[in-house]
C-alpha cells in the first residue's frame, strides 16, 4: 500500500542536499549502496525512480481467494497498470491455468506463463513495444487503420476472413499503449512530464473505447454497408495520424471534421454514431494533451 511521511532536509558542507530513502522501499526494489536511481524533478515535484529495476515489483495473487474464473481479467488489469510480473498460487490444476493465460497472448502483448514450483504459476509480460507515447498512439492508429482499409476491401468482394486478426492486433496494441501510459511515471522521460500524465492516462483510455467501438461496428453491421462509414472513418484517422506530435490546428480540423458528421445525423445507426462519438472524445484528449505539453515544456 502507498505510504506518506514526511522527511527532513539535511546539507552537506553547505552545499548539496540530502534526503534519506525508506529502508522498506530499498530493499523491495533489490536495490542498495552504489544502485542507480533516476530523479524526475519539475516544479514543485520530485519523484525518485529505481534505475536498475524500473517498474512495477512481482505481485503475488492468492488465486483461489479472488476467484480462479476471475484469471483472465485480473491478468489483464495488471498488465494494463504496468505490473511486470504476477505470481499465481492455486490448488487448481496449473496446466490449466497456464492453458488459459497462453490463450492471452492474442491481447497480451509478450506473455509468458512458466511454473516456478507446486500450486504456482508464474506470468511475465516483456516490455513495451513503443519508444515513446506519441509513437504508440501512432502505431495503435495505424493499426486501426489497416482494419478499416480491410473491412472497406472485403465489402466488395463479401469476404471479410481477415477481420478477426485485424481487431486482435488493434486490441493488442490498445492494451499495449495503456500499459506504457501507467507505467510512464516509472520510466525517465523527457517525452512527457509527470504532471501531464492524467491527461496522457485518459488518452490511452480513450484509444481503447475506440477499438471496441470499433469491433462493436464491423462484428454487428446487420448486413449493411458499411463502405462509405469505414472510408470516413479511415480518412478521419488517418489525418489524426499525421497530426501526431504537437500540430494542434491540425487535429482541430479532424475535430471539426468528425462533429460536422456528428451534426449532419448521418448516423443513423447507434453503433456508428457511438464510434464518431468516441472518436471525437480521442481528438479531445490529445487536444488537450497536445496543449499541456506545449506550454509546460517550453
Amino acid at each position: 500500500m502507498p505510504k506518506l511521511e514526511e522527511r527532513r532536509l539535511q546539507q552537506l558542507r553547505g552545499s548539496s542536499y540530502v534526503l534519506t530513502l525508506p529502508k522498506d522501499w530499498v530493499e523491495e526494489l533489490g536495490l542498495g549502496k552504489g544502485s542507480s536511481v533516476f530523479l524526475l524533478a519539475e516544479p514543485g515535484l520530485l519523484i525518485v525512480v529505481p534505475g536498475e529495476r524500473a517498474g512495477y515489483p512481482l505481485v503475488d495473487v492468492e488465486l483461489d481467494v479472488i476467484g480462479v474464473g476471475r484469471l483472465e481479467e485480473l491478468t489483464k488489469a495488471l498488465y494494463k497498470i504496468g505490473v511486470s510480473q504476477v505470481k499465481f498460487r492455486t490448488r487448481e490444476p496449473v496446466q490449466q491455468v497456464i492453458s488459459r493465460l497462453r490463450k492471452m497472448r492474442g491481447e497480451v502483448h509478450g506473455l509468458i506463463a512458466t511454473t516456478p514450483s507446486e500450486n504456482e504459476v508464474l506470468a511475465s509480460f516483456s516490455d513495451e513495444v513503443f519508444a515513446s507515447l506519441d509513437h504508440g498512439i501512432r502505431v495503435f492508429l495505424t493499426t486501426l487503420v489497416s482494419a478499416a482499409q480491410s473491412v472497406a476491401r472485403d465489402v466488395g468482394s463479401g469476404y471479410t476472413a481477415s477481420l478477426p486478426d485485424e481487431l486482435a492486433d488493434c486490441r493488442l496494441y490498445a492494451l499495449a499503449l495503456f500499459r506504457y501510459a501507467s507505467g510512464l511515471i516509472t520510466k525517465a522521460s523527457r517525452d512527457l512530464i509527470v504532471r501531464a500524465l492524467p491527461i496522457a492516462s485518459l488518452v490511452s483510455a480513450r484509444m481503447l473505447d475506440l477499438c471496441e467501438a470499433f469491433e462493436d461496428v464491423m462484428t454487428d453491421s446487420g448486413g449493411e454497408d458499411l463502405s462509405q462509414l469505414v472510408k470516413t472513418f479511415t480518412t478521419f484517422v488517418s489525418e489524426l495520424i499525421d497530426a501526431i506530435g504537437g500540430d494542434f490546428e491540425a487535429l482541430e480540423r479532424v475535430e471539426e471534421k468528425v462533429e460536422k458528421v456528428l451534426a449532419g445525423r448521418r448516423l443513423e445507426d447507434r453503433r456508428a454514431c457511438t464510434l464518431f462519438v468516441v472518436l471525437s472524445k480521442v481528438v479531445e484528449s490529445l487536444k488537450e494533451l497536445a496543449l499541456v505539453k506545449a506550454v509546460l515544456t517550453a
